[in-house]
């Protein structure tokens, strides 16, 4: 019963704006702005085992996995699994540089993705654009602390 109200209550609401108001990088963004963000993604179905992003290869996707998982790939090691409701791509779309990990799936995902053209419309919110640079500092700090306990270098 609860979620035959929960559906009444977002009957006639954009499937894609109520599915992002669930992801945590998006909580407390406004409707209007989560509108923008939804009219520039696209969703996408991909098998297992294919590579979406490559290590050192230029990235013009950003990534946000709806269902399934991927694993992030650096320097030849597993770094982390992502699944539902987690985000890829978004440091190679800021900084414009090579991706700093490979990215495959590991069982079959369903995704909302965004090109560089897009990645730039949903840069315009300001709330998400300080959530996307958080989390990529905080991935950074992460990938050397991995880098650090794999080469035995002291902390800096």
């Amino acid at each position: 019963m609860a979620e035959f109200i929960e559906r009444l209550a977002h009957l006639g609401e954009d499937p894609k704006i109520a599915r992002l108001s669930k992801v945590p990088l998006f909580e407390h963004v406004p409707r209007r702005q989560l509108a923008v963000i939804a009219a520039n993604l696209d969703e996408v179905r991909i098998e297992a085992g294919q590579t979406l992003v490559r290590e050192g290869h230029h990235n013009d996707t950003f990534w946000i996995v709806l269902e399934g998982e991927v694993d992030m790939v650096i320097g030849g090691h597993r770094h982390q699994t992502i699944g539902p409701d987690g985000f890829f791509g978004v440091t190679s779309m800021l900084d414009g540089h090579p991706a700093v990990g490979t990215v495959v799936t590991r069982t079959p995902i369903r995704a909302f993705v965004a090109s560089a053209s897009q990645f730039r419309a949903i840069e315009s919110s300001e709330t998400v654009m300080v959530r996307l640079m958080s989390a990529a500092l905080e991935r950074m700090r992460e990938d050397l602390e991995i880098k650090r306990r794999r080469t035995g270098s002291p902390p800096a």
